[in-house]
């Protein structure tokens, strides 16, 4: 039996007794991990594939050792301009080793059940307060209903400004009287005698 897992934004195929390299789980050597995102559960010829959610599976394994990836250098320049950077980096890895893959997940134990208390006094509390809550709707209609009408007032208001605007502006305007033009007084020549 395989299955194809996701873990930090990978995807690995696993099958027991496999050793796998995965992004850094905060827990000590030695301890047993469960990975339930299960993309696909694979049986000879039958397989489970995720639609939309992933498989009712998981994927048990043990922490063999905390490692660090290889070492990975990123050089930036600009050319022309002096500009320089060197940057490195080491991812933080967890080896894990894989012990079991099985169909279904660890169901919780279901909890006994509590005894039930009076439902009264919170079912009347809760009838209160949806009371209150529809009161308070009710009220905010009518405020709102009442601010329409004062919108559309004010817009009856404009409009019947506007409307006498237009009927002073159809009227025909008296003509204003022209100003009279002003004569023009002639330059005087100037007379080539004169000696300029």
């Amino acid at each position: 039996m395989y299955a194809i897992l996701q873990h930090g934004g990978h995807q690995y195929r696993v099958a027991s007794g496999d050793r796998i390299l995965v992004d850094r789980i905060p827990v000590e050597v030695g301890s047993t991990v469960t990975l339930e995102s299960v993309l696909l559960l694979g049986d000879g010829a039958e397989t489970d594939v995720a639609k939309g959610s992933p498989v009712q599976a998981s994927v048990t394994a043990t922490v063999i050792a905390h490692r660090r990836g290889r070492k990975i250098r990123v050089f930036t320049y600009k050319p022309k301009k002096r500009h320089r950077r060197t940057l490195g980096y080491r991812s933080q890895l967890t080896e894990l080793l894989i012990e079991e893959v099985g169909r279904g997940k660890a169901e919780a134990k279901p909890k006994a059940a509590a005894p039930k208390r009076a439902a009264a006094p919170k079912a009347a509390a809760k009838a209160d307060a949806v009371q209150d809550e529809a009161e308070a709707v009710v009220t905010a209609a009518e405020a709102v209903a009442v601010e329409a009408e004062a919108a559309e007032a004010e817009i009856a208001v404009v409009e019947l400004a506007v409307e006498a605007e237009a009927h002073e502006t159809d009227a025909p305007k008296a003509e204003k009287p022209a100003a009279p033009k002003r004569a023009r007084t002639p330059k005087p020549k100037k007379d080539p005698a004169d000696g300029a």
